[in-house]
């Protein structure tokens, strides 16, 4: 998948976790498209739902360990959506590019956090990695839509 982005405008990088966690940070715009992406093989046979965004570009379930997952080769400015699974004791840490790096603490019970990235320009080449702690199941969703709102 191949998107373009806008002029440079920061970007903001926004978190929710299930247990109604929030966190809000200032970064740089960024972009995405194409990727390598490994099979999905998910525990519970979906990747993370990204409703409300227009492309999907990365879909994982059912992944251990660390991995670099894909890299985007371009984005158009907009919205950067991220959902991110994870279950078994310990953390995950998603990076995304120079945009966004946050961690998510993982338990026994699979929870979801949901982070979005706002582009004010064009983004190339942007590399996703997940490091996950020993013995956590995780899965990830990547997807885009034009515009900087929230979805309905």
């Amino acid at each position: 998948m191949t998107v373009a982005l806008a002029a440079s405008v920061p970007l903001i990088a926004g978190c929710t976790a299930h247990n109604s966690q929030r966190s809000l940070r200032q970064t740089p715009s960024a972009s995405a498209t194409s990727v390598n992406a490994s099979p999905v093989i998910d525990l519970t046979k979906t990747p993370p739902d990204i409703s409300g965004s227009t492309k999907a570009l990365i879909r994982l379930a059912g992944k251990t360990g660390s991995e670099e997952v894909a890299t985007i080769h371009s984005v158009k400015a907009g919205t950067v959506a991220v959902a991110t699974e994870c279950n078994g004791e310990g953390k995950t840490t998603i990076v995304v590019g120079n945009l966004a790096t946050y961690t998510i603490p993982c338990a026994a019970m699979p929870s979801t956090t949901y982070n979005e990235i706002r582009l004010g320009s064009n983004k190339k080449h942007v590399k996703i990695t997940v490091t996950a702690s020993a013995g956590v199941h995780w899965g990830l969703s990547v997807g885009w839509r034009p515009g900087n709102q929230h979805p309905s």
